[in-house]
């Protein structure tokens, strides 16, 4: 989340508004190749003037070069040097001439979008994810003979969204859960360059009799085409939830009665409002999800992240002041105050995040609630879940898990937790799988 890419903020980039439809295409498709390779390259070899000076009037009304520099330096950060360009596959998506490269750096593979307008100049630039150099390798606690898997289809509306069911193997009517991911545009895996959380979660859990629903979100999925300044959390995330979960309880395979929703971060902090347009959800579990407006969380990030060494430079100060500048002039409603956009995202997003109280709506749920966090979490930390502790202390059909090695991936380590930890292998804890399958099938009770 914060803009520092070397953590989550990665997850939550929307560098560029990609707006407006593109008519009579004066250059052909080699051409807009070879022009968006121009441009990328200007990113690349750190031109960052150049760079935007090159956009239409969107992007030179809401990037800067500063930003551009900042993206780049994250990037090399957490993937290390740039090495090639592995490939350019360009595709028109809605009159928008969009060119896909995969680039190769030292730790993983970078998938970046470049478009260009009929006139040649930058129209959007887009980090669809991030792979990782290391192949997945499944923890020690996932049985493959345990559970299969179905190929099947979120669907909202006109939106179709790939998905992955993980299902057990035996006979019996299972209970289901959905996968909601934390912000930014995720895989079904919701990769984190080494880490899978997703799948660790969706596998562990199958292998224990609960069938495992995950997706790839919207934004993964139509995020060059979509309108930045439309869209909300629900757009976002809160209604494919709401499908998914539909979808679950349409199976006979599956038991419609227990149909559970899980939530990492930002998901954690949709979940209460997807419970709230889905009454008949059998229960929420909040992942490291955020209790408080991200108004103040993001610049408590950028701050942890910058004294990691023992010392705030002065370029990173002047980061941190401008994250709290930007932070307070939405908060206060003063966007005549703004000088740019908080880590790229419009003011109408922020606005509508800001707006919303999860604990306080979490508390006016009837179904069980399981909140788990992580000890060493700096994304989402303990002010949250004393938060989440705080607003439902008065409910008895809600458990409270800490885990106190885990950082905000679940992944256990010694230690204040770091960005770079992200890029190293790993899966989440065993004792979280176990605590979460542990509590579905006990149909949600408190402990």
């Amino acid at each position: 989340m914060p803009m520092k890419l070397r953590s989550g903020s990665l997850r939550f980039l929307r560098v560029v508004a990609l707006c407006g439809l593109l008519t009579s295409p004066a250059l052909a498709q080699d051409q807009h190749v070879d022009r968006a390779r121009e441009l990328l390259q200007l990113f690349l070899n750190g031109k960052y003037e150049e760079f935007v000076a090159a956009g239409d009037d969107k992007v030179k009304g809401g990037f800067r070069p500063e930003q551009a520099r900042q993206i780049a330096e994250q990037l090399t950060q957490q993937l290390g040097s740039y090495q090639s360009e592995k490939s350019a596959r360009p595709r028109l998506v809605e009159g928008l001439h969009t060119v896909a490269f995969e680039l190769a750096y030292e730790r993983g593979i970078l998938k970046m979008d470049v478009v260009v307008d009929d006139q040649g100049r930058l129209a959007g630039f887009w980090i669809r994810g991030i792979e990782a150099n290391q192949p997945y390798e499944p923890p020690a606690y996932v049985d493959r003979n345990a559970f299969r898997e179905e190929k099947v289809a979120v669907v909202t509306g006109s939106i179709e969204l790939p998905a992955t069911l993980s299902l057990p193997v035996t006979r019996a009517k299972h209970p289901g859960l959905v996968l909601v991911h934390g912000s930014g545009p995720h895989d079904e895996d919701e990769s984190v360059l080494a880490n899978k959380p997703f799948r660790d979660l969706a596998w562990g859990l199958a292998s224990r009799g609960v069938a495992v629903l995950r997706y790839q979100k919207r934004t993964h999925k139509y995020g060059a085409t979509m309108k930045p300044d439309e869209v909300t959390l629900d757009i976002e995330t809160i209604d494919d939830a709401v499908s998914a979960a539909r979808l679950l309880r349409q199976r006979e395979d599956l038991d419609p009665k227990r149909v559970y929703v899980l939530g990492h971060s930002l998901g954690g902090m949709a979940a209460p409002y997807i419970a709230e347009k889905d009454p008949e959800l059998a229960g929420l579990i909040i992942l490291a999800g955020n209790a408080r407006s991200l108004l103040e969380v993001v610049p408590e990030q950028i701050e942890y992240i910058a004294n990691l060494d023992g010392q705030i430079s002065d370029e990173e100060q002047q980061q941190l002041d401008q994250a709290r500048q930007a932070a307070a002039a939405i908060r206060d409603n003063k966007l005549d105050d703004l000088k740019q956009p908080l880590l790229g995202a419009p003011t109408a997003y922020w606005l509508d995040l800001h707006r919303r109280d999860p604990a306080a709506k979490a508390a006016t749920l009837k179904c069980p609630i399981l909140i788990i966090q992580g000890g060493r979490d700096y994304q989402v930390n303990m002010k949250c879940f004393e938060r989440w502790r705080s607003a439902l202390k008065d409910r008895g059909n809600v458990t409270f898990k800490r885990y106190e090695k885990l950082n905000h991936l679940m992944v256990a380590g010694d230690g204040p937790s770091r960005p770079e930890e992200y890029a190293t292998p790993g899966h989440v804890d065993e004792p979280v799988v176990r605590d979460i399958a542990r509590w579905i099938q006990s149909a949600g009770k408190p402990e």
